[in-house]
């Protein structure tokens, strides 16, 4: 009797961890299919059991994953191509729009044509911004520009965009200031830096109040440079903190400023390029943006 019932705990025992063998390897299957993997058809076995079943119904997950990527991969990348494609071709009629505008610059003099005028005018750069805005976002998403670092001063990189600035700046009045520039040197694209950092500076313009000012801090540590922009501005609700780097997102509270929601894409696509990463942190007035660039 006791030689029995010895078998049968030794068997359970056996049971007990092919079961939890089989669990193991189930879970396994699954992290893999989360990852992205996919799952042989060698890999799920054949027997008649509910864990082969269950590796089979795994399996067809694994592919239809597959497929459901694949797809929108390459829709994905048709569009990009698309928005590209059409940027592109935008670029030689409004070339002819703003000759023909300067041309008619000389023959209108009284009102309403000079009316009709600025507001064509307006319009035109207005489409030459979203398209030049569309290259570069397809460019960027296409991997087809190559950022050139050279290890240099931030003062050169920042100094300019903030020039790009300055004139839409002193019409509301406003103040750029910045600190820490002139010492700090990080290894970076000044072109292409520049531009993240414009495209920063260019949304508190926008949307901080008249008289206000504009800081642009530089500091440096062991691991990171963090180029940081804030205004006193609209800001951003509580949750818009990672959104507002998406493509074509514009801000709940944004309303009257015209804007196409590219800007901040494009520069955190640029400071991504760079190996380093960007932030937007709340104020309880106004919005603090911070590019990460590793030292």
């Amino acid at each position: 009797m006791c030689l029995g019932l010895a078998i049968r705990l030794e068997n359970n025992m056996i049971r007990k961890r092919k079961a939890q063998q089989e669990m193991e390897e189930i879970s396994r299957m699954l992290e893999r299919v989360l990852n992205g993997e996919c799952i042989q058809p060698g890999e799920i076995g054949y027997e008649d059991t509910l864990p082969a079943k269950i590796r089979y119904q795994i399996r067809r997950i694994s592919e239809k994953n597959q497929g459901v990527e694949a797809r929108i991969t390459r829709e994905r990348d048709e569009t990009k191509a698309l928005i590209g494609e059409i940027a592109h071709q935008m670029r030689n009629p409004l070339a002819g729009v703003e000759s023909y505008t300067q041309l008619l610059e000389g023959e209108i003099s009284g009102e309403p044509g000079r009316t009709y005028l600025r507001a064509l005018e307006q319009s035109e750069q207005r489409l030459h911004f979203l398209t030049e805005s569309f290259i570069k976002m397809a460019r960027l998403e296409q991997q087809m520009i190559q950022i050139k670092k050279t290890t240099d001063a931030l003062a050169d990189t920042i100094f300019s965009a903030v020039l790009l600035v300055q004139k839409a700046a002193e019409e509301k009045q406003m103040e750029v200031e910045v600190t820490g520039a002139e010492e700090t040197k990080v290894w970076h694209d000044g072109n292409w830096l520049g531009e993240a950092v414009y495209n920063l500076l260019d949304n508190s313009v926008k949307y901080a109040p008249e008289h206000s000012k504009i800081r642009v801090v530089v500091r440096q540590d062991e691991m990171y440079t963090r180029i940081v922009v804030s205004d006193d501005g609209i800001g951003i609700p509580k949750g818009e903190e990672n959104r507002i780097f998406q493509r074509f997102y514009r801000g709940s509270r944004v309303t009257g400023e015209p804007g196409f929601g590219l800007g901040l894409y494009i520069s955190r696509e640029i400071v991504t390029l760079h190996g380093g990463f960007m932030k937007a942190k709340r104020k309880e007035q106004g919005l603090e943006v911070a590019i990460f660039l590793p030292v």
